[in-house]
């Protein structure tokens, strides 16, 4: 169908509906059709959004509400933050340096979702985020520690290096059980 510059008379858009209404039994494609016709040609279909990146602002924001802190002076006195670092230099520079903070301490932020490849399981890039509930796809008010074991057992049968997965993702997987296994204890 070429598309139209004029615009269809009340008279024609009358005979085009009288045409659809004598073919009977009117289904989806028909009116589908019947539409475009009207159009002046096919619809444009709806292109898919890529997620908003998340600002170095926000990102601050998040974590410094998270420890109760207004300033990064304060944050970096904080007991419970210093405990979380202790022997490692945090920056907080950059707008990475933040996304780790969020990562870590907030969510996986939603540009980093839906991921697929190697190293990601349910969206979400093992390496980088550290979300075993999110990863193993439990309920953290529900789930036994029955249940850690058998998604682990069912991850490593598809993720283990000796049935050609990354070891690195293996590893990380290891490390989730175990946290997860502690938390229950």
């Amino acid at each position: 169908m070429a598309n139209r510059k004029k615009k269809l008379k009340k008279t024609e858009v009358l005979e085009l509906i009288s045409v659809l209404q004598a073919s009977g039994n009117i289904t989806i494609e028909m009116l589908l059709n019947f539409a475009e016709e009207i159009n002046g040609g096919p619809f444009a279909e709806p292109t898919a959004r890529k997620p908003k990146t998340i600002t170095m602002a926000t990102m601050k924001k998040e974590v410094l509400a998270k420890f109760g802190c207004k300033t990064v002076t304060e944050l970096r006195k904080n007991r419970t933050f210093e405990m979380a670092f202790t022997g490692e230099k945090v920056n907080l520079k950059s707008t990475e340096d933040w996304r780790i903070q969020y990562r870590k301490w907030i969510a996986v932020p939603v540009d980093e979702r839906n991921q697929s490849g190697d190293t990601c399981i349910n969206g979400i890039d093992v390496l980088e985020n550290f979300r075993p509930w999110h990863i193993f796809g439990l309920d953290s008010a529900t789930a036994t520690p029955n249940d850690v074991k058998g998604v682990f057992r069912d991850l490593v049968k598809i993720y283990h290096p000796d049935v050609g997965g990354d070891a690195r993702v293996f590893e990380r997987l290891q490390k989730m059980r175990d946290s997860l296994l502690a938390l229950m204890n």
